[in-house]
């Protein structure tokens, strides 16, 4: 990585982690996608259950595969089972939940866009511990900069994804289209973690997801 690019981010990162901790939500700070996975094996109890919100920066990292093959764990498989909508809504009252956030504001908040509203939903209620993989492409200015960020990045990336013929892919931005295809339905900012620790920041020095 570039030294100026990399003073860049330990800079913001600092910053970012000092009002995540001031906003009761648990952070560390990894210097590359590597380390995330050991990480994720010294802080869960053997044994545990465990959900994963639909993520690319949970695949980059290697943990949907790591998940599948590891037995220390109760992985509930949303992808690989003939009923996905039961694993998501046992996701809900799982021991350990694994996501990303749309975009992680520099002021220590979490935005997020979601389409069936399990991913925000576990990330605000339910699971008793929350770990969200964020890469510091994902680090905006503000709450307007993070939903500009949905708008021209994640939602768009994630429609090519899923290949939905929704109009953002047509003009190359989200219109805040009104069709039943649509992924974007709800909206949730999260300004801080209401208990102590619970959801837990993992700042990744390394371009992740969308």
């Amino acid at each position: 990585m570039d030294a100026g690019l990399k003073q860049m981010i330990d800079k913001q990162f600092e910053i970012c982690k000092k009002n995540l901790i001031n906003n009761n939500f648990g952070i560390d700070i990894l210097e590359s996608k590597e380390e995330v996975i050991p990480f994720l094996q010294k802080s869960i109890k053997r044994g545990s259950s465990i959900g994963v919100g639909g993520s690319m920066s949970l695949a980059q990292c290697g943990i949907i595969k790591w998940l599948e093959s590891n037995k220390d764990y109760d992985y509930i498989d949303r992808y690989n089972t003939d009923d996905s909508m039961a694993a998501i809504k046992n996701h809900l009252t799982c021991d350990v939940y694994l996501t990303s956030t749309n975009a992680l504001l520099l002021n220590g908040g979490l935005y997020n866009v979601d389409g069936n509203g399990n991913r925000v939903s576990a990330l605000t209620f339910g699971p008793e511990k929350v770990y969200v993989v964020v890469g510091y492409n994902k680090l905006v200015k503000d709450l307007d900069e993070a939903i500009k960020r949905v708008e021209r990045v994640a939602a768009l990336a994630n429609n090519f994804r899923l290949n939905k013929d929704n109009p953002c892919t047509q003009v190359g931005s989200c219109v805040l289209c009104n069709k039943t295809s649509t992924i974007c339905n709800y909206y949730v900012y999260t300004r801080r973690s209401g208990y102590e620790k619970r959801i837990h920041i993992l700042l990744v020095k390394e371009n992740l997801g969308y």
